[in-house]
């Protein structure tokens, strides 16, 4: 008799960091009515995964729902795959850490639901040649990826109807493709059609097999599903309907093949994640290059040919794109091996209670979801990017307080790995820790509050996408049953106006020099011109450890006129004294404004619990989203009383402040959204220069815990 096996997989999954009520209403639309409609059919065997991050929160909030997967992973229906247990994507770890991570998951799954995992799921399909080592080193004996990976390799479609083995230096794997068909129309097809496609691969060979396998959150949290699979019943019409017909469509688990069948042949995969992700790692106008030729073949109808020759991006082009992503991915390797070089002088330390307590910190950062941005706002969101910092925040305040104790230093190291080093300021005593970057114009990239484990430069530069030619397009209404992929949706109108672009990152001490005629307005949106060449450039640095200083300087221009800029910073207790020593080396007078940049990364811009404060005037619009120039004053702050501190930005001389927000425009599954990034302080002083003539400037930049 004809038959097909058919392995349905879900994957469940919530970022470190999300908000409570996101986990809850996910709970509640999509993991337990998926469990509730799956309880009624005993007979059908399906797969689950769920990360480390989701069943942490599960066991402290939903035990008993817990039990009942266990339930059904005795009852011998349901499979239970393991994975990097923070859900990393495994290929930005190094192996040692890619094993840590599966095998806690492994322990946990063990523990909890009484067997050993055989299976994983990779994170985002992001496959490298590489991982089948690690993987099978850390028990694995099969993971799932797209069909496009396979199609990568050469292979056709219709020879895509059960698994494969590959291997790294001897270590074998075999690897399950998921088929895009399948993954396109469920649930958002009639459930009947996804059984006439099944139905098309039935034949005598049993050891046929098709897979789908993809997240959870289709059913029930993308936009409008909840209603189709669970309230239109969806879900049951198709469980009801893989019953019906189970005398010729097998339901299995991967494990259940993989006891049962051969695999159906050797094969090496090339570097892929699914094909969606080719697009949207690469940089804005070749990902729209990349659309439009899509578009371009599907309306020909050669699509489907062309494809598995159609090559894009690949995920670790997100560090390459962003510099952000690339910072914490860079941040988490240096601690990563920190600890690392710590355990290999001192092997003692594996069972140190703080060595584990700074490993797992470091092990939390790597959740994928805050590295890259594709369909859901990953990486522009600032809480799941606060989430990783204070992480990695409290790792390194372990190693610095407990495994590696000096007070104040600093280093020097090319932490982001641009071949160029920056400059380490660590402050126990005054739980403070900021990086310098010599390069790219003196600025600061980080600036840690460490007792609060917060990154007061967790921002992100307004960068141009790919998809903002279509948020003109968007309507504020929801398309009800269209798939995330296909919907063109706003959650607001009038986006198109904060299409602003930045040219350096939001960071703090980026150097301007303006005309006076340039606006607020203009400077906010960075329709201004930059009237030197410091914003970017390369200064010469010396360090004084002694006094606890770091002095730049370089030769450049300004007005087209020989120009000298030293900046010295004085690291004293809970403040940075800033110091600028501007020469006119032309031969002509000189004139403009000159004014250092701030920003601050406060989480929120309209809450009321952060917001600008001035000692010296009563400001109009204090919200941390508000725009304004605030004339003849000396300080402005930023307080935050969420996490009791404030930060004070102070002029020795009188300057005219402009303060505005840094506001994106992102995809997410609901649509496009403005996130708010970070609050700017720019405090901007009138100078005129005589040739030869020399002025010194200074600025504070103090902390104050509340």
């Amino acid at each position: 008799m004809e038959q097909i096996n058919f392995i349905f997989g879900i994957h469940n999954h919530q970022p470190t960091g999300n908000f409570d009520f996101v986990f809850e209403s996910a709970f509640n639309k999509s993991y337990k009515p998926f469990i509730d409609t799956l309880e009624k059919f005993p007979e059908i065997h399906i797969t689950l995964h769920f990360s480390g991050c989701l069943l942490e929160w599960l066991e402290d909030n939903k035990p008993s729902y817990i039990d009942r997967i266990a339930r059904l992973v005795e009852n011998g229906n349901v499979e239970i795959l393991s994975g990097g247990f923070f859900e990393p994507v495994l290929a930005m770890l190094p192996d040692r850490d890619k094993i840590i991570q599966i095998e806690k998951l492994n322990h946990y799954i063990e523990k909890r639901f009484g067997y050993k995992p055989r299976g994983l799921w990779l994170t985002e399909r992001v496959w490298e040649p590489g991982l089948a080592k690690p993987i099978a080193q850390a028990g694995i004996k099969y993971v799932t990826v797209d069909d496009y990976h396979f199609l990568g390799a050469g292979m056709q479609q219709e020879e895509l109807d059960g698994a494969f083995i590959t291997e790294e230096q001897g270590y074998p794997l075999w690897i399950y493709p998921i088929n895009q068909n399948l993954r396109y129309t469920i649930p958002f097809e009639d459930p009947q059609d996804s059984i006439n496609y099944l139905r098309k691969y039935a034949s005598e060979d049993e050891n046929r097999c098709i897979v789908m396998a993809d997240d959870g959150e289709k059913f029930g949290v993308w936009p409008g599903t909840h209603d189709i699979v669970f309230k239109e019943k969806w879900l049951e019409e198709f469980f009801t309907a893989l019953q019906d017909n189970q005398d010729w469509l097998k339901t299995k688990t991967f494990a259940e093949y993989y006891d049962n069948h051969a695999p159906k042949g050797r094969i090496y995969l090339p570097t892929a994640s699914y094909f969606e992700m080719s697009e949207w790692s690469l940089p804005a106008e070749a990902g729209q290059k990349f659309e439009e030729y899509v578009d371009k073949f599907e309306d020909e109808g050669t699509f489907a040919d062309i494809k598995p020759f159609f090559k894009g991006g690949m995920w670790r082009n997100f560090q390459y794109i962003y510099d952000e992503s690339n910072w914490m991915q860079k941040k988490y390797l240096h601690l990563s091996n920190k600890l690392e070089e710590l355990r290999e002088k001192n092997p003692e330390l594996e069972n140190n209670e703080n060595f584990q307590k700074a490993r797992e910190h470091v092990l939390r950062g790597t959740c994928n979801c805050a590295y890259w941005h594709g369909l859901f706002g990953g990486l522009y969101l600032p809480h799941l990017r606060h989430a990783i910092y204070s992480e990695l925040i409290k790792a390194a305040r372990i190693i610095d307080q407990e495994l590696d104790e000096k007070k104040f230093r600093i280093e020097t190291t090319d932490l982001d790995r641009d071949g160029r080093d920056e400059i380490l300021v660590t402050n126990t005593a005054q739980e403070l820790f900021f990086v310098v970057r010599p390069h790219d114009g003196g600025y600061i990239e980080e600036f840690d509050l460490t007792d609060k484990s917060y990154n007061v430069l967790n921002t992100l530069r307004r960068y141009k996408e790919g998809y903002h030619n279509k948020v003109k397009k968007a309507t504020t209404e929801t398309n009800k049953g269209a798939s995330i992929h296909d919907s063109i949706r706003a959650k607001e109108e009038g986006l198109e106006k904060l299409l602003n672009y930045d040219n350096q990152p939001r960071k703090t001490l980026h150097d301007h020099f303006i005309s006076r005629s340039v606006t607020l307005e203009q400077f906010q949106k960075g329709n201004y011109f930059e009237e030197s060449d410091f914003l970017k450039a390369n200064y010469d640095y010396e360090i004084d450890k002694r006094r606890r200083s770091i002095l730049m300087k370089r030769d450049g221009w300004v007005n087209w006129q020989p120009f000298r800029v030293e900046k010295h910073l004085k690291f004293t207790r809970a403040k940075i004294l800033v110091t600028y020593k501007l020469e006119n080396k032309g031969d002509d007078n000189n004139s403009f404004r000159f004014g250092p940049e701030f920003n601050f990364a406060m989480l929120g811009g309209d809450s009321p619990d952060r917001y600008f404060q001035c000692d010296q005037i009563e400001l109009e619009k204090s919200a941390l989203n508000s725009s304004a120039v605030d004339t003849d004053i000396n300080s402005m702050a930023v307080v935050n009383e969420y996490d009791k501190f404030k930060i004070i930005v102070k002029s020795h001389s009188s300057a005219e402040f402009f303060r505005f927000p840094i506001e994106t425009v992102s995809h997410s599954e609901d649509g496009f959204e403005r996130v708010y990034q970070s609050s700017v302080i720019v405090p901007f002083i009138f100078l005129e220069f005589q040739p030869g003539e020399q002025k010194e400037l200074k600025f504070e930049l103090e902390v104050k815990r509340l």
